[in-house]
């Protein structure tokens, strides 16, 4: 399950948007998930990583948005309210 929020913090509050994207860093053969943002906050996340990596706290590498997308199978059932928020 991933949270229903976008995982970014404006001001010490939490961003009520709906998560748009799943975050990767691509590096050497592998990818590292960072987290879940909205597309008002791409743009910040993009420059927050870039500023982590020259620091060396997360892996240099291509940083790749996801979109996000819903699953529904047998085992796990959507529900119509759900897909009004993605």
């Amino acid at each position: 399950m991933l949270p229903d929020k976008c995982s970014i913090k404006e001001d010490t509050k939490d961003c009520v948007n709906p998560p748009e994207f799943v975050i990767t860093v691509i590096s050497d053969n592998d990818e590292f998930m960072l987290g879940l943002t909205c597309e008002k906050h791409r743009t910040l996340v993009t420059s927050k990583i870039q500023s982590l990596q020259e620091q060396n706290k997360i892996p240099n590498g291509t940083i790749k948005f996801e979109d996000l997308k819903s699953v529904k199978t047998d085992c796990v059932r959507g529900d119509p309210d759900d897909l009004i928020q993605l």
